[in-house]
């Protein structure tokens, strides 16, 4: 292991391949955790991690749904050429989600029989995708922006499944003792 880092973030969770695509709108959510990552070249590294997340989404503008996981990521990141002081590289990996809990906030207003209603109790507990992205590192701070697709259905009886785009910050717990 190279070194640790606290990542802490924001995220804007929607579902996509849905039969209510357009009822469905994004929410916003957060995610903290810890990753490590470890050189595979001169440029190139591996990382993981385990993260909390809140991921939230908003059906026919009546009911948001917040659902939180704990995200494992697997991913490798590719240093870019440099342009300035800040080493910026491209992210590409998976991650598995395991859903530990949901809530409904609001609630659906009278519809008729035949309209698709949501419950947290249908959603799937595992999900697995992949995420692409671009970071940028500085002295001891860390920045990331990326995109989350996943590959299993949220909901038993509907197509839709999870996708996300974060924004992350992170600090090296042990980089500044190393040099």
């Amino acid at each position: 292991m190279d070194d640790i880092k606290l990542v802490a973030g924001l995220n804007r969770g929607g579902v996509f391949w849905s039969d209510e695509f357009r009822n469905l709108s994004y929410g916003s959510g957060y995610q903290l955790g810890l990753e490590g990552f470890l050189p595979m070249g001169k440029i190139s590294f591996f990382h993981y991690g385990m993260h909390y997340s809140a991921r939230t989404f908003n059906h026919l503008n009546q009911v948001d749904f917040r659902t939180n996981h704990l995200d494992f990521p697997i991913f490798a990141s590719f240093g870019l050429p440099e342009f300035t002081s800040i080493d910026f590289r491209f992210l590409l990996g998976t991650q598995l989600s395991a859903r530990i809990g949901g809530r409904q906030i609001g609630t659906y207003s009278s519809l008729g029989n035949d309209q698709f209603l949501f419950d947290v109790n249908e959603f799937k507990s595992l999900d697995g995708g992949m995420f692409f992205g671009l970071s940028g590192e500085q002295k001891d701070f860390y920045f990331r922006v990326r995109s989350y697709i996943g590959v299993n259905n949220l909901d038993r009886r509907d197509l839709g499944s999870l996708n996300a785009f974060y924004i992350d910050f992170g600090y090296f717990l042990f980089r500044r003792y190393r040099q």
